[in-house]
């Protein structure tokens, strides 16, 4: 997926996750250039989610090789992973925002404490990126006092605090009411149009049509099949991704 002589942002080689004697994971490749959006696609357990997670070292993979912008992690070294942690961001399916802080003080937390910024400096920053997804004027709410939909834009705005070269989603809209999805997706898109390196696991085929540079079809731990959007909607070549897409589309 990256160009001649770039340095993928993210490489990942063989991995291999298992859990109490099943195979999550069994020798996953990947590679996301910069600028690039990866989506993943998939049954349910077909190990999307650990993918994402191992990439962030959420869940220690069992085996295989991770690069970030072309420097070696660790699998077992947690200072390897809080540098990872402090370059590539991570928006999760539930938000998971502190229930009893602000939105400012979610947002302000990681980069105040990484050093990024000073207290002042973090909230600058922070109020210009909630300007970003229309949700200034919620700067001093509570989680509790926002939908789902603008509960997972601070969780985007929160990754984006890090100035992360790139930006792991795992199925960020899946808990959302479908009013409230198009709000994430259109921030999302936006986040694609102004170059951010992503990796998305999601079922929104829509989506994943229209800004994915590549898309990678997965089951029962294993890649089947990378494509671009079109070919592997149009014209999948695997048996198992034409089943899937056929009773999913």
């Amino acid at each position: 997926m990256s160009g001649p002589g770039d340095v993928p942002v993210i490489r990942a080689t063989g991995l291999v996750k298992r859990f109490k004697g099943h195979t999550a994971l069994d020798g996953v490749d990947l590679e996301v250039g910069r600028g690039q959006v990866l989506v993943v696609i998939g049954p349910s357990g077909s190990g999307k989610s650990t993918l994402i997670r191992c990439l962030n070292g959420l869940e220690e993979a069992d085996g295989g090789e991770i690069e970030i912008e072309g420097t070696p992690v660790h699998r077992a070294s947690q200072a390897d992973w809080r540098t990872v942690r402090q370059r590539i961001g991570m928006v999760f399916q539930d938000y998971s925002l502190f229930p009893h802080m602000t939105v400012m003080d979610n947002l302000c937390l990681a980069p105040v404490r990484a050093g990024h910024h000073d207290r002042d400096r973090a909230r600058a920053a922070s109020a210009g990126l909630l300007d970003r997804v229309g949700l200034r004027h919620k700067a001093d709410s509570y989680p509790g006092e926002l939908s789902g939909g603008q509960q997972q834009r601070v969780a985007i705005v929160r990754a984006l605090a890090m100035k992360p070269r790139a930006i792991l989603f795992d199925e960020p809209t899946s808990a959302l009411d479908p009013e409230m999805i198009g709000e994430v997706l259109n921030v999302m898109r936006e986040l694609a149009r102004e170059g951010m390196t992503m990796v998305v696991v999601t079922h929104e085929m829509g989506f994943a049509r229209e800004v994915a540079d590549a898309v990678i079809f997965m089951d029962q731990g294993r890649v089947v099949e990378t494509a671009a959007p079109a070919d592997l909607f149009e014209t999948p070549r695997h048996d198992r991704t034409q089943a899937f897409l056929s009773m999913i589309l």
